[in-house]
């Protein structure tokens, strides 16, 4: 993506979290060299004090004898101090003093280029003052015509390419002020001609692709179904790759909206399972008891549950639990009357489990069985698909289980 931002000469780019929260800080330093030119962002750092490498805090650009200073945050998300050990900063608490050191320096107009989200950038800009301009993003937000806030202009240009976001000013010559300014957002339409340049880097890119994505992993012998309201093949895949990869697990389970699609029958090579299962779920490793996963089941088979949809499934079904290393019985009649087996006998409330799953089947945002990321190991960044292709590899060709794992009786 930033060897395309290349390509269509962008200047200056603001780090999202996409990157870093899916792979870690490791993976910014080559995302700044793709990009060529300063990957901003001014309050990501190790816990030694120093900004993420790859990162610049600012960047002064000159325009007709005006200096302009154009900062970059991001949303300081707690994973990135949970999963990766970084020290994200608070953007309203420091910005003052790098507003400051901005403006000591010369810069007579302050842009922010914020991946925070219009919804902090509002209160941000009530607070903090000297800021002109915000080009906001990480919401996906239409800011239409810019709101006005302290005396700070705030500007977003909604999702997925669909605008342009254009913001012209009229400064000061000699304060750098803002005199006026004229904002709109562009519709990107069939009917504008493509610029070649950029098509070639497009071509560039995809043979990078197409080389990385073709590189077989395994074979499966059967299909591979995935089906949303029902137990199906993907979902007791993923299930039973946890259970193995995950050290000392005697239990995993996983709702089955992590796959976007099933696999064919036959080779499979790396496009086939990262399109199937694009999940950014990170492994999880937790001790649980008895009532602990049956809690968790109960309220993963409630249909409500199972149709809901969630923002990082983007959009898609929570779907049916699946389980690896234990069999489930469910009242027909009374779901809540609910028995594990494991090794030919009832598992009892205050049973103990080293228990598998990913990091959204704990989180408050499935809501089944919340627990504190601090009390759970994650193996970051690995990334489940990752696990699917290991466990691939170990067992090609695989026969996929027809085994019902959950039944109603």
């Amino acid at each position: 993506m930033h060897a395309l931002m290349q390509a269509a000469t962008c200047d200056l780019a603001a780090l999202g979290n996409a990157i870093p929260i899916r792979y870690g800080q490791q993976a910014v330093e080559n995302l700044a060299k793709a990009f060529g030119k300063p990957l901003l962002c001014a309050n990501l750092y190790e816990k030694n004090g120093e900004l993420v490498k790859g990162l610049e805090p600012y960047k002064i650009l000159e325009t007709t004898g005006i200096k302009i200073g154009v900062i970059g945050i991001t949303d300081p998300m707690r994973a990135y101090s949970t999963f990766f050990g970084l020290d994200p900063k608070d953007p309203t608490e420091l910005l003052p003093g790098l507003i400051e050191q901005v403006r000591a320096i010369g810069a007579q107009t302050v842009i922010l280029l914020s991946h925070f989200a219009s919804k902090n950038d509002i209160p941000l800009a009530e607070k903090v003052s000297n800021i002109d301009v915000i080009l906001s993003g990480h919401d996906h937000q239409q800011i239409n015509p810019p709101l006005e806030v302290n005396s700070t202009l705030i500007m977003e240009s909604g999702e997925f390419g669909e605008f342009l976001g254009r913001l012209d000013l009229i400064l000061d010559e000699n304060t750098g002020r803002v005199i006026n300014s004229r904002g709109e957002l562009i519709p990107i339409v069939d009917d504008i001609s493509p610029d070649q340049d950029f098509l070639e880097a497009v071509k560039t890119q995809e043979k990078q692709v197409d080389t990385l994505m073709s590189e077989k992993i395994g074979d499966i012998l059967h299909p591979i179904n995935c089906l949303s309201d029902v137990e199906c093949a993907a979902g007791n895949l993923l299930a039973d790759a946890l259970l193995e990869y995950v050290d000392g697990a005697q239990v995993a389970f996983v709702i089955n909206g992590h796959w976007t699609n099933g696999l064919t029958e036959g080779k499979v090579t790396q496009r086939d399972l990262y399109t199937a299962n694009r999940s950014a779920g990170n492994p999880a490793r937790i001790k649980l008891s008895g009532k602990q996963i049956k809690d968790f089941l109960v309220a993963a088979l409630k249909p409500e549950n199972i149709e809901r949809k969630l923002h990082p499934l983007r959009g898609k079904e929570c779907g049916w639990p699946h389980v690896a290393g234990i069999s489930v019985s469910v009242g027909a009649e009374d779901p809540e009357k609910l028995e594990i087996m494991m090794n030919g006998r009832n598992i009892q409330p205050f049973d103990e489990f080293i228990v598998a799953a990913s990091d959204l089947e704990f989180s408050e945002i499935l809501g089944y069985l919340p627990i504190a990321d601090e009390e759970i190991e994650y193996e970051v960044p690995t990334i489940l698909p990752e696990v699917v292709e290991a466990y691939l590899k170990k067992h090609t060709p695989l026969m996929p289980g027809t085994e019902k794992r959950i039944q109603f009786k």
